[in-house]
């Protein structure tokens, strides 16, 4: 795939949907990393459904993305097939890792659904 294609961002009901259009280098973290905090978003689902590897480089900087996500009160859920994808994001987590899911369809309705939670908690909060 041609370099010059670049990471999607699209909103689903207040969920971002970052479409990596490969493999996950430097670069494509970069990217990634611009289009979340562009979005600014506390639930996002990744995919990397095109995605057949991951550099080693790229893993830490998926991990911290989803630790900066998860301590705003929020997510990350990774779209992948790829059992090597999942492995080597698991083994660099250590500890809390985003939840992995096969289809981009599973992915939605679980963020949908924790962004609802934090929405009812919070406004649980606010008249409590």
């Amino acid at each position: 795939m041609s370099n010059d294609v670049t990471v999607q961002c699209r909103d689903f009901g207040g969920c971002t949907i970052l479409t990596v259009p490969g493999d996950v280098d430097a670069s494509r973290v970069n990217e990634i990393h611009g289009a979340a905090a562009a979005a600014d978003s506390q639930h996002v689902v990744l995919d990397l459904g095109k995605a057949s590897a991951v550099h080693p480089s790229a893993v830490s900087a998926l991990v911290d993305l989803h630790h900066r996500i998860q301590a705003r009160g929020g997510g990350v859920c990774i779209v992948t097939r790829e059992i090597g994808v999942r492995s080597q994001v698991q083994e660099a987590a250590s500890g809390s890792t985003p939840r992995f899911y096969d289809e981009i369809g599973d992915a939605l309705e679980a963020s949908m659904a924790a962004r609802q939670a934090s929405l009812s908690s919070r406004w649980a909060d606010a008249v409590s």
